[in-house]
């Protein structure tokens, strides 16, 4: 009321201080020296802004839910009193957030395993069965409070999608937690249902980054499976790794080895060149390189001058931040190529690679390639052209995942 009069400075603030820490002190009768006329027009000057501003002003600022809201608490003072008035909308609120999130999609983004795959790189053409049996992977990425009005909407979309006769078969299904706030117990109770749908329409569940409190509450549940069952249950910390077991478990059915078996040089040759003779003149040029689990084949900045074909064991690209531990990008198996960007712009490393497991790589450096070039350039072109389908490969899963985010 005060600033309402004009009264904005600081001693206008040390004089109602005064009188209201008088009125305390003195206690009730200090009001006896008030004249009642003055707290009577004081009660009734502040029950009409009130009103001017709640029910007249309001009903331009206020979307209309909430408007009858305010409606609906002064109905409730005036025929009972005010703490009932606001307990009543209180009340009211709630029921009214519960209504309005339930209307939200929890699904911040939904993809398949051909558009998002693992950060694993294997050979071109395994990556390229996994494109086109990706469609058996539904991931799901949840963002949000999940309780039980979003999680009953939740579970009733995955199972809408997985009963749709006309979309493809989905044989694994990946939750990622890593967007969601909260999931209140009603959810995860909610969850047991999606449990009961994966065992009675057969396919796998794998959930990520969801905090340990969530992941105790699911065992709890039942909701995850533990030892040889058919239809698993499971949980991986990130995404890409949760990706990465879907992978596995494709190339599993196909007797497909997943990256971890020994390519020797001729084999990988073998797969990108055009005759069986281009091999050996193409294997000339290349330098077997054995390194040891720890060791960095190069590091962020290094001149790019080579590039490498992983012919066995695991090659993890690294980001190193400072005071930080090193953050894995992506992982390299037998058949993946890395360094290639570096040797055909001249640029620095953007990154550095270190070695995971034992590995076996085949070196190419960049005067090697421009020998190559010179001497065989009909055998060097089958090189290019698989390297420009690799980069094809990756640019176009990029796009399509893109494509699902805007």
């Amino acid at each position: 009321m005060v600033e309402t009069l004009g009264g904005r400075d600081r001693l206008t603030g040390f004089i109602y201080s005064a009188l209201v820490a008088a009125a305390i002190l003195a206690g009730a009768e200090f009001m006896k020296i008030v004249p009642t006329f003055l707290l009577g027009g004081l009660l009734i000057y502040v029950g009409l802004e009130f009103l001017i501003d709640w029910v007249w002003k309001a009903r331009d600022e206020l979307p209309l839910s909430d408007y009858i809201v305010v409606i609906l608490i002064l109905i409730e003072i005036i025929f009972s009193d005010i703490l009932q008035g606001v307990t009543f909308g209180f009340f009211v609120a709630i029921i009214l957030f519960v209504v309005n999130y339930s209307k939200l999609s929890v699904i911040k983004i939904e993809t398949n395993g051909s558009d998002h795959a693992s950060n694993v790189d294997r050979d071109l053409e395994t990556r390229e069965l996994l494109n086109k049996e990706g469609n058996r992977v539904l991931i799901l990425i949840l963002q949000g409070f999940i309780f039980f009005g979003t999680a009953d909407k939740l579970i009733t979309s995955i199972r809408n999608r997985i009963k749709d006769p006309e979309a493809h078969k989905v044989d694994f299904l990946v939750l990622d937690f890593h967007h969601v706030s909260q999931l209140d117990t009603s959810a995860i109770i909610t969850f047991s249902k999606l449990a009961q749908l994966s065992d009675r329409e057969g396919f796998h569940i794998v959930i990520s980054g969801a905090h340990d409190s969530w992941l105790k509450q699911l065992v709890k549940h039942g909701f995850f499976t533990f030892g040889d069952q058919e239809w698993e249950r499971i949980y991986k910390e990130q995404l890409d790794t949760a990706v990465d077991w879907c992978e596995r478990r494709i190339l599993a059915d196909l007797n497909i080895n997943a990256g971890d078996h020994k390519l020797t040089l001729e084999e990988v040759l073998g797969s990108i060149t055009y005759e069986e003779s281009d091999v050996k003149l193409l294997s000339d040029f290349f330098v077997i390189e054995n390194r040891k689990a720890g060791e960095y084949l190069f590091n962020e900045r290094d001149k790019g001058e080579s590039l490498y074909f992983v012919g066995s064991g695991t090659v993890v690209v690294v980001l190193k931040v400072p005071h930080q531990k090193e953050r894995i990008l992506r992982k390299h198996k037998s058949g993946a190529i890395l360094g290639e960007m570096a040797i055909y712009t001249g640029d620095n490393r953007t990154a550095s690679v270190r070695i995971e497991d034992d590995a076996q790589l085949f070196r190419l450096d960049k005067e090697k390639l421009e020998e190559m070039s010179g001497k065989f350039p009909a055998s060097t072109a089958a090189l290019h052209t698989y390297i420009v389908r690799v980069l094809a490969e990756r640019l176009g899963r990029a796009n399509r995942n893109l494509s699902r985010c805007i």
